[in-house]
């Protein structure tokens, strides 16, 4: 008899529990839900150091009424051109987290492609799609091959999950606690600050792990991107695999992209993608100062910049954003 009244109770209380974990991914998607309830409860400070921090003069571009942080040169104009645009069927887009690959990534790519078709040539490896003039990028002969880097996220880059256009889309990416490192180093070097003003390292990881950096939120950021991984037109590579088994990784986008490659080449672009000579190709060619670009080339910084205190926070908030997300590639118990 008990358990006839007991069942209707457990089966509510199955439906109800499913309700509130629907409801708190879709809150989980709001910068303010995070800040008041996830953050909190993970332990991430939202404390007057951080306003005082965030509330100093920042320079950042405004993009869809504020929903979106990224750097002042992303303009809405320049993203609304974005929206509009349509990529071809040979573009291919290196898509990075800042500070996870990009340039490495990207002369891989550049060093296979030019070797086969005429490819859209660019001082810093690729040209950055959100920073390019549009009317420059529609002016590209059809014969020339479009390689494009960006850091947008992929609801700012529709195009490429356009199912009707089948680019190529390459997503590298890096240990994050070691991305936050490198961003930072990163930030130092530049001249004019595009993100918020701080004052420690400490600092830093907080803003970084609430998103308000030049960006936004590394997991807001992975995420959509690796919903896309089954798709044909989509390859993942990480930065740790490129430094490791550079062979491999080589002959792994030469694959994606359809490319049949030798021993020799390989090996040729092996050895042009080793630190000292990319930092020398790009000492050339670039106009920015290449330590700011180029910093050290190695992997596991995060392991003594990192305290005891943000490597758990870090990884309480990983666990809680990649639970159920099929994420396989880092794991930080």
């Amino acid at each position: 008899m008990y358990w006839l009244l007991l069942y209707p109770i457990l089966l509510l209380k199955k439906v109800v529990s499913g309700w509130l974990q629907r409801l708190f991914k879709y809150l989980s998607q709001y910068d303010t839900f995070r800040r008041k309830v996830i953050y909190p409860k993970l332990g991430i400070r939202y404390d007057q150091s951080i306003k005082r921090t965030l509330d100093r003069p920042i320079l950042h571009a405004e993009i869809d009424g504020g929903k979106y942080h990224l750097p002042v040169f992303a303009n809405q104009t320049r993203i609304d051109d974005l929206r509009r645009s349509r990529l071809r069927e040979n573009d291919v887009l290196v898509i990075t987290y800042p500070k996870s690959g990009t340039h490495l990534c990207g002369y891989i790519v550049k060093l296979l492609a030019e070797r086969r078709t005429t490819i859209m040539q660019d001082p810093m490896v690729l040209p950055f799609y959100e920073l390019i003039q549009q009317s420059k990028l529609d002016s590209v002969p059809a014969t020339t091959q479009r390689i494009l880097k960006t850091h947008l996220p992929l609801s700012l880059v529709p195009p490429c999950v356009d199912s009707t256009i089948q680019n190529k889309v390459i997503f590298c990416l890096r240990d994050p606690k070691d991305a936050c490192v490198s961003y930072y180093k990163f930030t130092l070097s530049l001249d004019v600050l595009t993100g918020p003003v701080y004052e420690t390292f400490d600092d830093w990881v907080e803003l970084w792990l609430l998103g308000f950096v030049d960006y936004g939120d590394w997991f807001d950021f992975v995420l959509p991107y690796w919903e896309q991984r089954h798709r044909d037109n989509f390859l993942f590579v990480t930065y740790e695999d490129i430094l490791q088994e550079p062979e491999t990784v080589i002959e792994k986008i030469a694959g994606f992209l359809g490319y049949t490659t030798t021993k020799e080449e390989v090996e040729d672009i092996k050895e042009k993608i080793k630190f000292s000579n990319m930092k020398q190709m790009l000492e050339k060619t670039s106009k920015k100062p290449v330590t700011s670009l180029m910093r050290e080339g190695k992997t596991g910084s995060s392991k003594t910049a990192f305290n005891e205190r943000q490597h758990f926070l870090f990884n309480r908030l990983f666990k809680e954003r990649m639970a159920g997300k099929g994420f396989d590639i880092y794991n930080f118990d």
